[in-house]
């Protein structure tokens, strides 16, 4: 199959997702309903379940969904190791660790100043991967092959630190910081959307506009310099840029791992190693894989919503394990 008709299929079943998670949860929506929305004659419970519940939901689990598998692809490019993801490498540790700060010195509370926390999420993440990229220089050039290696051990070291702060909170403080690393989507009104799609979609359109720099840095180090190519400044550029989606991505929905590693391994395994296809593959089977996952929480133990991180990781830890043991790392 051609990889335009491959990737109209992921379309078309993230339209099936999303059209089902439209109507699907505690107040479902009838075709009659969905009918009377377009035609703006439905009732007002309708309307305020479309478009103030469901509607930002949905735009965030597909912006982050998207935004997070990017990431990965990215990261997986620079390290050219296919077991690179944002969370892996502390991305979600170091937005935590950015929340509990702001709780504990600012805050207090994850009720008070919520439209802060996105901001203290993502630069505890961004600041994070950058340590640690920072880390993996030597004499003046990047290592991938340590990239992972440190991402992993300071991942492991801020969630330490995290654990430290967490020993002070009370009972309300820590549910929802647990609400928070189960990947429970929480940023899901029109504020959340606006403060983070547009900028999610800017650095993705920066990102599109690097492919060309992504595609070549298959190649060696010293190939690509005697090409002319600034290589630690590229990698430099590609590293912020990712980031920045996944720091972006969990401060609105939660500490979710496994997307960056899952979307773009299908989507080379389906499409090969054209970057154009990969980047488009990626935007959409993360999308796909998030939806779905919330989709999922909600359906299999309705009334009671699993977060949509809980359901990745039980489908991406066995994945990870499965590409480790193909890997011939076990």
């Amino acid at each position: 199959m051609r990889n335009s008709y491959k990737l109209a299929v992921l379309v078309i079943l993230l339209v099936a997702v999303v059209i089902t998670s439209l109507v699907t949860g505690t107040f479902n929506l009838t075709f009659q309903d969905l009918a009377a929305l377009m035609t703006g004659s439905a009732d007002e419970n309708v309307m305020t379940v479309f478009f103030d519940f469901r509607m930002p939901r949905i735009i965030i689990t597909l912006v982050c969904g998207a935004a997070l598998a990017v990431s990965g692809l990215i990261l997986q490019a620079i390290s050219r190791n296919a077991l690179a993801d944002p969370g892996i490498i502390g991305v979600n540790a170091g937005s935590g660790f950015g929340v509990v700060l702001f709780i504990t010195f600012v805050s207090g509370s994850l009720t008070q100043h919520l439209y802060a926390l996105p901001i203290m999420s993502f630069a505890g993440g961004l600041l994070t991967v950058l340590i640690i990229f920072s880390l993996s220089f030597m004499s003046g050039e990047f290592k991938s092959n340590i990239f992972i290696l440190i991402g992993i051990a300071t991942a492991m070291g801020v969630t330490g630190f995290v654990y430290v702060f967490t020993s002070l909170f009370d009972t309300e403080q820590m549910e929802m910081l647990n609400r928070y690393f189960a990947g429970n989507i929480w940023g899901d009104t029109w504020a959340f959307v606006l403060v983070s799609v547009p900028y999610i979609l800017i650095i993705l359109v920066l990102v599109y506009s690097r492919l060309r720099e992504m595609d070549m840095l298959n190649l060696d180090d010293e190939m690509l310099t005697g090409f002319g190519m600034n290589v630690n400044r590229e990698k430099i550029v590609l590293i912020v840029l990712a980031a920045m989606l996944s720091s972006l991505a969990v401060s609105v929905c939660g500490a979710i791992s496994f997307i960056g590693l899952i979307a773009p391994h299908i989507s080379r395994m389906m499409f090969g190693h054209n970057m154009k296809f990969l980047f488009f593959a990626s935007f959409v089977m993360g999308a796909l894989l998030l939806t779905t996952a919330d989709l999922l929480g909600k359906l299999l133990l309705a009334p009671m919503i699993i977060p949509a991180g809980i359901v990745v990781s039980l489908i991406g830890g066995p994945y990870f394990v499965w590409l480790l043991l193909r890997a011939g790392k076990v």
